[in-house]
């Protein structure tokens, strides 16, 4: 399948869609994987058919990007889902940029004058896949509003095609939060992370209770996270290698003031002893340890799609200074990065697949679109038995697994 073909399929689904942006659409995505160069508005008018005035009103546009990538999300993924969250930052120059700041750069471990976007993503957990649903840019926080309530206010806003694909939403460290806990827990979400090391956790207590006046006694004493009780942990899950193990239970987690399902990884040495531990907790109480585990281990999938938009799909190079026009490019970069997964990875049986290449995928469409203009120019017929004998191969000419 095409992403052309897939492109088509999702936008005859949504009625919303005018006819003059569902040809823009059909016509930008795989035009978006062919151009070589940068990504702006002259560059694709040089690739495409349309002229710079055409591509930079219609990125003026809005789109309802969660909507169609949704569709995708739903259509080609297992019912077992997470939503993932994580803030991303992009590099930026200039002065009259909306929402140019500092912010915080995971790679660089400072922070760097740019743009953030927090980028929304559903995993598949049963494959180890994350496709894009929207990414919106930190911009226009309300009075007196916290920079972790306007995430918080980001997912509320989206609650109900968020929660249609799952309740569970994983996010790392930072947001491990009380007011971030209690925002999602009100929406009916339930927050999967990894909380500190210095976290303070306490045993529930479940002996006699105290005939006498006073209180019910409630915890036990604090948790050791290197000295962890049997009758209380349990473990659920360990390395094939022996290399670390993960126990579970329901524990209290003291700066969330509420129960938790905490997970608790010790690493091992050689010998067996634990040289660190790793400590990770969700909302819900029923939830089995291993697959807290599991989701968050799956979480850095949203990282793959972000490396991947940034090398092949030009998402930090937006030249525009238009806060509509930053987030049509945002989600354009990053919904055809998940188009080109589901179209040329994903719709493969599992044992089928071999690793995802956005190279290879950039020089095939590249590569499609030089045949398609030499045949265009010389008036030959394109389905003509010679050139279908070596499209096949011209369309793989450069590619790194061919």
């Amino acid at each position: 399948m095409s992403v052309k073909t897939l492109t088509e399929q999702i936008l005859g689904k949504i009625s919303r869609v005018k006819r003059w942006q569902y040809r823009f659409m059909v016509h930008l995505f795989p035009l978006w994987l062919s151009i070589r160069g940068r990504y702006n508005f002259a560059n694709l008018s040089r690739w495409g058919e349309l002229g710079e005035d055409t591509y930079r009103q219609n990125f003026g546009r809005s789109f309802d990007w969660l909507g169609f990538n949704a569709i995708l999300a739903g259509e080609n993924l297992s019912p077992h889902q997470a939503i993932a969250f994580d803030p991303c930052f992009i590099p930026k120059s200039g002065k009259h940029t909306p929402g140019i700041g500092y912010y915080y750069s995971g790679c660089a471990g400072r922070e760097l004058r740019g743009l953030e976007f927090c980028g929304i993503a559903a995993i598949d957990l049963s494959d180890k896949a994350a496709l894009h649903l929207e990414a919106v840019q930190t911009l226009g926080l309300q009075a007196e509003e916290t920079l972790l309530s306007f995430y918080a206010r980001i997912l509320r806003e989206r609650k109900e095609a968020l929660l249609a694909l799952s309740k569970y939403v994983v996010a790392d460290a930072f947001f491990a939060r009380q007011p971030f806990v209690d925002a999602l827990l009100e929406e009916g979400f339930h927050l999967i992370t990894r909380l500190r090391k210095d976290v303070r956790l306490r045993y529930l207590y479940h002996g006699p209770r105290h005939k006498g006046k006073g209180r019910p006694k409630t915890y036990d004493g604090r948790i050791d996270i290197k000295a962890l009780r049997p009758d209380y942990f349990t473990p659920c899950a360990q390395a094939e290698d022996g290399s670390w193990i993960a126990y579970h239970a329901v524990a209290n987690v003291q700066s969330w003031k509420r129960n938790a399902r905490v997970v608790i990884v010790h690493h091992l040495d050689q010998q067996g002893n634990i040289k660190s531990a790793k400590i990770y907790a969700c909302t819900d109480l029923d939830l089995d340890g291993a697959e807290v585990l599991h989701a968050y281990q799956c979480r850095f999938q949203i990282e793959f799609l972000y490396r991947d938009a940034k090398q092949y799909a030009g998402l930090a190079q937006c030249q525009a200074r238009s806060e509509k026009k930053l987030h049509f490019h945002l989600n354009t970069a990053l919904t055809a990065v998940s188009l080109a997964k589901v179209a040329h990875h994903l719709h493969r049986p599992a044992h089928e697949r071999g690793a995802f290449s956005m190279a290879d995928i950039k020089t095939q469409y590249a590569n499609d679109l030089l045949l398609s203009r030499f045949i265009a120019t010389f008036g030959i017929g394109s389905q003509m038995s010679k050139i279908n004998s070596i499209r096949e191969r011209l369309r793989k000419l450069g590619s790194i697994a061919a």
